[in-house]
């Protein structure tokens, strides 16, 4: 493992240095545009999975056990405290699977980030370019600390969930940024998060895979708060011995934290779902609908489907029959059966009676799925044989939402509206989707959380 031992020379006192000195200013207008993207995401998002099952649970059980009342729940009419705000609209925002992806490591940061300000920002009024601006580092921060545990030639460990060990290390960064905090403190903020990093995989299929999303958003609102009244974190938690790095990779690149930091962003490298449900999934979602889409598909005709998928596609969605729509969201087989029987992907297509769907459930048995190296975590390829022997192969090279094959403006936008509509009415559906294509021009950036408070 590589790292700096001299105080304050090391890859966390670099980055917590970074986010520290970095202004809005220097921000550069493509990360700018791109940070406004994600929010716009992110707020559809928490309005979108306001009243799911997990959410609706976990605020009865929550509410009760709170402080004072003093920020609100996007979608919602409740408040509560700032603690508890950030955790529960992280929630919100992971409900559906329907977030952000940052497409190096396959980090989802922007909902622990976005609740952990919003929250904070209602008890200390925050304008809107430094809220964007604390945005953006605090994703440029998760993401950075991800890479170094998870992308090559790093080796991290499949069953840690990314988000759960690292995006409440980009939400301390962003708080402690937004707070005004200094280097140091920004540093001891950093370790405290880390300090909380856990959630692993096998939580997948239930509700517990959605609360590590809240409480990334909790405990990194928690430490920047903690380090700003003086609690002294270690001081080289990422990097040092018996530290984060160590802990969750056999072999670290902690040169990811610190290689053209200030040049690159990595807000830039995030890519937005099109799709409700694991994003290894969505290569082969795209072969399924062009299938099904294409004149003359008649789902009762398949006899055999075949799918070659990236490796991680099958390690994670490797669920034949889902039980219940937490498990369906992270089935491989459920996603690509209903688009080529529905010849649609959304919301719809993950509750209970499409999953239970006899016709769903037979195709379902119709998949042979092929893990192959030698494609892309962003192809796929997908081959339909129907009763009278014919063969059609599609094949995907970058799916749609991906980097190379992004969303459009408009798309977010419509996304954004699709969401929201289960929330609030059309009319402050439009206003709040104009305020935050706007965030940065906003005196005040609680207003979006006030905006989005059903009547």
């Amino acid at each position: 493992m590589s790292g700096d031992d001299r105080p304050g020379e090391g890859a966390t006192a670099r980055i917590a240095q970074f986010v520290h000195g970095t202004t809005y200013r220097q921000l550069p207008e493509p990360a700018r545009h791109a940070a406004r993207r994600a929010f716009v995401n992110i707020v559809g998002c928490c309005l979108g999975g306001a009243r799911h099952e997990i959410v609706e649970i976990a605020t009865g059980a929550l509410l009760p056990l709170a402080g004072a009342p003093v920020a609100g729940l996007l979608g919602r009419k409740e408040r509560t405290d700032v603690l508890t705000a950030a955790l529960l609209n992280s929630l919100s925002s992971a409900a559906y699977s329907f977030d952000d992806t940052h497409a190096k490591s396959i980090l989802h940061p922007s909902g622990a980030v976005a609740a952990a300000l919003l929250a904070i920002a209602e008890q200390q009024p925050m304008r809107g370019d430094d809220f964007l601006l604390a945005f953006t580092l605090g994703v440029e921060v998760a993401s950075r600390v991800c890479m170094a545990v998870s992308l090559a030639p790093a080796v991290g460990d499949i069953g840690w969930s990314q988000t759960g060990i690292t995006a409440g290390i980009g939400a301390a960064a962003a708080v402690a940024k937004a707070l005004g905090l200094d280097a140091q403190r920004t540093l001891w903020a950093i370790g405290i998060a880390a300090l909380d990093a856990s959630g692993f995989r096998a939580a997948h299929g239930t509700m517990a895979a959605t609360w590590i999303f809240g409480h990334a958003a909790q405990s990194g609102l928690r430490a920047a708060i903690l380090a700003k009244h003086g609690l002294v974190g270690p001081r080289d938690p990422l990097e040092g011995q018996y530290g984060f790095a160590s802990l969750f990779a056999s072999t670290a690149h902690l040169a990811y934290i610190t290689d053209s930091l200030g040049a690159q962003f990595e807000v830039n490298a995030l890519a937005y779902k099109p799709y409700p449900c694991g994003v290894v999934i969505h290569p082969s979602l795209d072969a399924a609908l062009a299938w099904s889409q294409s004149g003359n598909a008649d789902p009762a005709a398949i006899a055999q489907v075949g799918l070659r998928v990236h490796p991680a596609a099958l390690a994670l969605g490797y669920r034949r029959h889902p039980v219940g729509v937490l498990e369906a969201k992270v089935s491989l087989y459920h996603w690509v059966s209903a688009a080529l029987v529905r010849g649609r992907a959304g919301l719809a297509e993950g509750q209970e009676d499409v999953i239970t769907d006899p016709r769903i459930v037979r195709m379902r048995d119709l998949i042979h799925v092929e893990a192959d190296s030698n494609l892309g975590a962003q192809s796929a390829a997908l081959i339909v044989t129907t009763k009278d022997g014919k063969q059609r192969t599609i094949r995907i090279a970058a799916n749609k939402g991906s980097i190379a094959n992004p969303l459009s403006d408009d798309d977010l936008s419509e996304k954004f509206r699709g969401q929201a509509a289960l929330a609030i009415s059309s009319e402050a559906a439009a206003r709040l989707l104009q305020a935050c294509w706007r965030a940065d021009q906003l005196s005040d950036v609680a207003e979006i959380v006030r905006q989005s408070r059903p009547d």
